[in-house]
């Protein structure tokens, strides 16, 4: 019995040595699989991320569930979708099967053209409009996968809490309703770590 915690305390401290050496998106990609691994086929999670992190956290989610051949939307209130598919790009992930829906490039006065799969919204305080375009894509999208909400925090600095709250109720009950993966992004900045 002791030989066997010694071999298994030797085979994590190897583990922790060889991903120490990995690029930081590597080891970011690794924890998002090991957490995907143990979660059932539908689910809601809500994946706090330190501020440093957040960028290549969010390419790699979106990398794991692209290179599993998922299809879904990004809900974004928190980047412009330009440039999000700017980083995506230069991470060579390909988002044809993503449909996006951005509610704050035109309140910070960016593009917004809407196309085949994007659509912009007025602005991320009008939580009515976007419960409605989200439930409406929600229901037209077929073989629809998984969902990626771009971030409660920045919902929560264009509108009250209590509102947020009913909004995020009323999406994850959508959502389950659809047994899809869920994946809602919280920021952890640096002066809460």
């Amino acid at each position: 019995m002791k030989m066997q915690k010694r071999i298994q305390s030797k085979a994590k401290a190897e583990s922790r040595d060889f991903e120490a050496l990995l690029d930081p998106g590597r080891k970011i990609m690794l924890k998002i699989m090991q957490a995907l691994e143990d979660i059932p086929e539908s689910f809601v999670v809500l994946f706090i991320i330190r501020a440093d992190d957040y960028s290549m956290a969010l390419a790699e989610l979106l990398k794991v569930l692209l290179e599993r051949n998922q299809k879904g939307i990004y809900l974004t209130v928190n980047k412009p979708v330009e440039d999000l598919l700017k980083a995506f790009n230069a991470r060579r992930i390909k988002t044809e099967s993503v449909f996006f829906i951005d509610a704050i490039s035109a309140l910070v006065e960016r593009k917004t053209i809407s196309s085949k799969n994007t659509l912009f919204m007025d602005s991320p305080t009008d939580l009515i409009e976007l419960s409605n375009a989200f439930s409406k894509k929600l229901d037209s999208m077929q073989g629809l996968d998984f969902v990626v909400f771009d971030s409660v925090n920045t919902l929560l600095l264009y509108n009250k809490q209590s509102a947020v709250e009913k909004f995020i109720n009323l999406i994850v009950g959508k959502m389950r309703g659809k047994k899809l993966k869920a994946f809602l992004i919280a920021v952890k900045s640096s002066e809460s770590a």
